[in-house]
């Protein structure tokens, strides 16, 4: 760990994490965890490692109050130090939790998420590829089967027979064709 977080970046952390475990958009949750893992690691820290420094209590700071002489209405008095480290720390404890666990269910959703997503794609994948096979199409572009006739007739030394098979013209008008092509 490079640098502690500030009040203000655990504060932050703390409700990337409950947006990332609790919205009910999917890309607001992916980005609320991005957020939460580039802030992470802009600390040098791994997800859980920052969830649990961003639980550490901080030390109260002594304000205008803790200067009064009584230190009755504050934190500062005498049996208020006594009792802040243990409340602070069950808090802590309980926070900690909190934002390890809601980090960790948005990283299961989101593998799970992704999974479905390459499951998906898959099928269609070879959904298409069986719809190909058995359409026997390979290509949308076709030469029309006249031109392809005439093409035939001109550079390959094939039977009209052999060339009727292949574009699906009939003996009379290839005939025809050839007969055109003669003149």
């Amino acid at each position: 760990m490079t640098e502690a977080f500030a009040t203000s970046q655990k504060e932050r952390f703390r409700k990337l994490l409950l947006l990332a475990a609790e919205s009910p958009f999917e890309g607001e949750r992916a980005a609320a965890l991005a957020a939460a893992e580039r802030l992470a690691t802009r600390f040098g820290m791994t997800l859980d490692e920052a969830a649990g420094a961003a639980a550490e209590p901080e030390p109260k700071a002594r304000g205008r109050r803790a200067a009064d002489a009584d230190g009755a209405d504050d934190w500062s008095g005498p049996r208020a130090r006594r009792s802040a480290p243990e409340w602070m720390r069950q808090a802590a404890t309980g926070y900690a939790y909190e934002a390890s666990a809601a980090a960790s269910r948005a990283r299961q959703r989101h593998r799970e998420q992704v999974e479905a997503a390459q499951r998906r794609e898959e099928e269609e994948r070879r959904q298409a590829q069986a719809l190909h096979r058995k359409s026997g199409v390979r290509s949308e572009r076709r030469m029309p089967a006249r031109d392809f006739a005439r093409t035939l007739i001109q550079q390959t030394g094939f039977s009209l027979r052999e060339i009727g098979e292949i574009t699906g013209l009939t003996q009379h008008e290839l005939v025809g064709l050839k007969l055109k092509l003669r003149g």
